[in-house]
């Protein structure tokens, strides 16, 4: 890749427009700054403040792309949030990518950020990844979709979320022959690097929000299990208890694994409120609720309830080993929720077909 400074100063071009996701923005700008890069940063207007998805990033552009070519540069990436849906409309930024892509330019996108590749017409026949939201775009756009932290096809590199940012990172770093001081970059495909200390130097999760994140994610399936544990006890019908004996090994394991990820980290399980109260008021609830359909009704909202808190972690944290922990909760969850929800179907299409009782009438003197 050619050098553009005179001083030999790799220059990296990081796009952004309103509501990008400010830790894909901020991982990748911090680290290559403190590698010594000349960052840009290339809106749509000049004299905008961009400000991000989360409500921490607030930053005006160097310049737009409509005022520099892609020849000025030895990387661009693109980060992701609500941002890449508004790039894609700029002709002038696809127009950028686009001829990066095609000088043989390193291109990285994320999460979304491969919306933009796709309205270039730049994935087919390529290897891509992205959120598990565009997927079918990007196979729709010729590309084949793999499901991994990183892909690299030429001089393409997509990732899927803010849990890849550190190793999304380092493999531009690498790909630009650059270092930061007294920082060792790991091997890419080590998933035991302990990536989360990079994430968190380069401005991503903190420990203590990756702890606390987990510990949440505990206290909810702790209160799940107990929950399912309680419905097992009070519906009737042998299908639906094998079921919630299924939910309930799938509550143990995500517990174990959390735990299991927290001793990595050198913590222990801190759980700051406590679920009795609320498994009392459960206990009540039950008393007065026998119905197996009523039961089925409620746990299919604790396991929705689930399924969007898990989706948020998930969505929140920079570290790879717990996203990867969060997004396969997240899939069992959502299955389970499928199952019961079909199970509550049934039911209630049972009960409604069900032909009423005969009532006993009075004899009929002649």
């Amino acid at each position: 890749m050619t050098e553009t400074n005179g001083a030999g100063k790799k220059r990296v071009a990081i796009l952004i427009e309103q509501k990008v996701e400010d830790a894909e923005f901020q991982v990748p700008y911090n680290a290559l700054k403190k590698a010594g890069a000349d960052v840009v940063v290339l809106g749509s207007r000049m004299n905008e403040e961009y400000k991000g998805k989360q409500n921490q990033l607030s930053i005006k552009p160097d310049a737009t792309t409509t005022e520099v070519t892609a020849s000025e540069f030895d990387f661009v990436i693109i980060p992701g949030g609500m941002a890449p849906d508004q790039m894609r409309t700029n002709m002038k930024t696809v127009r950028f990518v686009k001829d990066a892509v095609q000088q043989g330019i390193g291109v990285a996108a994320i999460c979304h950020g491969p919306q933009v590749l796709i309205e270039g017409d730049l994935l087919k026949d390529k290897q891509a990844t992205g959120f598990r939201s565009i997927r079918k775009d990007i196979q729709n756009a010729g590309a084949e979709y793999v499901d991994a932290p990183l892909v690299v096809d030429g001089n393409l590199i997509t990732s899927r979320r803010p849990g890849d940012l550190p190793i999304f990172t380092t493999a531009i770093l690498k790909r630009l022959g650059l270092s930061v001081p007294d920082t060792t970059l790991p091997d890419e495909d080590d998933v035991d690097a302990g990536w989360w200390k990079l994430g968190e130097e380069w401005g991503g999760s903190s420990k203590s929000e990756i702890v606390g994140a987990i510990n949440t994610a505990i206290a909810g399936e702790r209160y799940g299990l107990e929950s399912f544990q309680n419905y097992l006890e009070s519906v009737t019908d042998g299908e639906i208890c094998q079921t919630f004996k299924s939910i309930c090994a799938h509550k143990q394991q995500h517990i174990q694994q959390l735990e299991a990820r927290l001793s990595v980290l050198g913590e222990q399980p801190s759980l700051k409120v406590t679920i009795s109260s609320v498994l009392a008021d459960l206990k009540g609830w039950l008393q007065s609720n026998k119905s197996d359909a009523t039961i089925l009704r409620r746990a299919l909202g604790d396991l929705q309830t689930g399924v969007v808190d898990t989706y948020n972690l998930r969505n929140k944290i920079t570290d790879p080993a717990t996203v990867a922990i969060f997004d396969d909760m997240e899939v069992v969850l959502a299955k389970d929720e499928q199952q019961i929800g079909d199970l509550y179907h049934n039911r209630i299409v049972a009960e409604r077909s069900q032909p009423p009782m005969p009532t006993s009438r009075p004899a009929v003197s002649s």
